[in-house]
């Protein structure tokens, strides 16, 4: 790692004005907050509870096509949240399944889940993304199957975002998914099995790819990638939030109403080394904050821990061609998805400033993959 290989990116201020005036993008960073403290921070404090050291996921396991682990981690918090700036069209309730029996009752979650805890402190209100006790709601929701669903509501109210449903299925068969991906990227004229089995098998690896999920992708992270392509196809502009105790990382599929491009990050917990951080020591002594305060936190072990994002972007192969360009062949080595960058991202959500740091393609000593 260069001396200079770390660097500090400040918010701009008039595009971080704008971001907090507009209610979708606010809404957006709350949960997104949120989720990073409930999926990463507050799995790593499972674990130490435990007196089980943390499960690092090397940074390395962020590039495209990179091997997911099997083993699911119980102590890993996982989350499926599906925000959208809008409200699902009819048409759409087919594959988003929400009715008046998951709407976010008090009486249906005692149907549901009685047991939940805090579920007698639930006051209606709090559905409001902007409630003081939204967050404190937000987790309590999410250990239940299936997704949640926050909606921008037309029924008046100063606040237009609203956790309207819990209990959200994403249904639709795969190979539909797969096939419209294909017809999509131009790598098939009309059937998905018009060229065989063989090809198809390609295909659907090729398609949790898109969205860098390994091909042993399901549960969660396969209504994700649904979800988000149906949104993104409608052009809705939504985040479809998901983590699984498996990966032990937080993916955000975002999409448009400029596009049907699906932007894609995802955050998971470094162990910093003595070197990284010896390099962010040394880089920091001049930058108008304090990475100690605002990026690192120890663990028991006395260890040092930070967040790092990645964000992707699609090759050529993973974006559509021109029209005239005739049906291409898919190439099982040809990646769809590539690094766009990284950086490490604040532990408060009061700090916009991220350091910018090349983790992904680099081996540190502390870059270990819990077997």
């Amino acid at each position: 790692m260069t001396k200079d290989s770390c660097s500090l990116v400040l918010p701009d201020a008039k595009v971080l004005s704008q971001s907090r005036q507009d209610p979708y993008l606010v809404t957006r960073e709350k949960i997104a907050h949120s989720l990073i403290e409930y999926t990463l921070l507050d799995s790593y404090h499972n674990f130490n509870a435990q007196g089980i050291p943390y499960p690092f996921v090397s940074p390395s396991k962020l590039r495209p096509g990179s091997p997911t682990n099997a083993k699911e981690f119980e102590l890993q918090n996982s989350a499926l949240v599906i925000l959208v700036d809008g409200t699902i069209p009819e048409k759409m309730r087919k594959n988003f399944r929400f009715r008046e029996g998951n709407r976010l009752y008090k009486e249906n979650l005692l149907e549901v889940a009685p047991d939940l805890t805090e579920l007698h402190q639930y006051k209606w209100s709090m559905r409001h993304t902007n409630h003081e006790k939204f967050n404190s709601l937000l987790k309590m929701l999410l250990p239940l199957d299936y997704a949640l669903l926050v909606q921008r509501t037309a029924d008046g109210d100063a606040w237009p975002f609203e956790l309207t449903h819990f209990h959200v299925k994403v249904e639709r068969l795969l190979d539909n998914a797969i096939r419209g991906l294909a017809l999509y990227l131009n790598y098939i004229e009309q059937s998905l099995y018009e060229r065989g089995e063989e090809y198809v098998d390609v295909l659907e690896k090729k398609f949790f790819e898109y969205f860098n999920f390994y091909h042993n992708a399901s549960g969660r992270r396969c209504a994700a990638s649904l979800a988000a392509q149906l949104l993104a196809w409608k052009k809705i502009p939504a985040t479809v939030f998901i983590s699984s105790q498996q990966t032990r990382r937080l993916t955000f599929l975002t999409t448009s109403s400029t596009s049907e491009e699906i932007a894609i990050e995802q955050y998971l917990l470094l162990k910093v080394d003595a070197e990284l951080l010896a390099q962010l020591t040394a880089a920091s002594k001049n930058w108008p904050l304090d990475i100690h305060q605002d990026f690192l936190f120890q663990g028991p072990d006395q260890s040092t821990v930070a967040i790092l994002r990645a964000r992707f972007e699609h090759t050529e192969a993973g974006r559509p061609t021109s029209p005239d360009h005739p049906v291409r062949t898919v190439n099982s080595r040809e990646k769809w998805i590539r690094l766009k960058d990284e950086a490490l991202v604040s532990i408060h959500s009061g700090q916009a400033a991220k350091i910018n740091c090349s983790l992904v393609y680099r081996r540190l000593a502390s870059d270990t993959e819990t077997k």
